[in-house]
This record gives structure tokens, C-alpha cells and sequence, in this order.
């Protein structure tokens, strides 16, 4: 019996994260400029009985304070996938940290995920790309 718990266990990490959440750009390490929005894709994909409501997307200085940016907050789906219905959101991005100006050098652009979690309950979810302001 221990022996399927762990064949389960170790199955199911694959399957999560063959099949999660994916921010499809800015992929990491990517060098965006500053002075000029950037696009953001989100690929939800939340599995059986789970749906996405909306993200939020924050920018913050790598190592720095959270946040570090403007929010782009309550971003509703732009589109659903023809193969499995998910959530897709894609949004234009404008690098500003607070109170400091345009942002540049090394960044992390985190996009928090609300959703309806498998009976009912509500979920926040969280994902962080490091990228390069110049």
C-alpha cells in the first residue's frame, strides 16, 4: 500500500506541473525595457472543478520590498482555450516601481491568481517570474 500512496504521491507532482499555471511571457530572465510596457500572458489551467476568476499582476525590485509596483489589479480572462476551456490572460504592463520611477535592473513580476478551488472554496495562487529592466 506504501508503495501506491508514493507511486500516486510522485505521480501527481508530475501531472501538476506538466499541466499548472503557466505565465507564458515574460519568461524568465528576460531583458524588457523600461521605458516601454511589457506583454504579460497567463495561462491558468486550472484542473478538474477549479476555475480562475481573475490575476492581479505586481513588479518588484529582486530583493526589494513587496510590492515594488504599480498593481494591475482584477484583470478578467481575455480568452478561454479551445482545448480545455482555461483561463487566458494577457495584459500590457508598464515597468513603474512606487515612488521611485521607471523600473531597471534585475526584477521579479509576480502575478497573483484568484480562483474557485475544488468545492467551492476560494484559492489565491501565486507565481513569480525574475526578468531585467534596461
Amino acid at each position: 500500500m506504501k508503495f501506491s500512496a508514493c507511486t500516486f504521491a510522485i505521480l501527481w507532482a508530475a501531472a501538476t506541473t506538466a499541466f499548472g499555471q503557466i505565465v507564458i511571457s515574460p519568461t524568465p530572465g528576460q531583458v524588457l525595457s523600461a521605458s516601454e510596457p511589457f506583454n504579460l500572458t497567463f495561462a491558468s489551467q486550472r484542473y478538474f472543478k477549479e476555475s480562475s476568476i481573475k490575476i492581479s499582476v505586481v513588479t518588484a525590485p529582486a530583493g526589494g520590498a513587496f510590492p515594488g509596483g504599480a498593481p494591475v489589479l482584477d484583470l478578467a480572462p481575455t480568452s478561454h482555450s479551445s482545448v480545455d476551456t482555461s483561463a487566458i490572460y494577457s495584459v500590457l504592463v508598464t515597468p513603474i516601481t512606487l515612488y521611485q520611477g521607471p523600473a531597471t535592473g534585475n526584477h521579479t513580476v509576480y502575478v497573483i491568481e484568484t480562483y474557485n478551488a475544488f468545492g467551492g472554496l476560494p484559492g489565491i495562487d501565486m507565481f513569480a517570474v525574475p526578468v531585467i529592466f534596461n
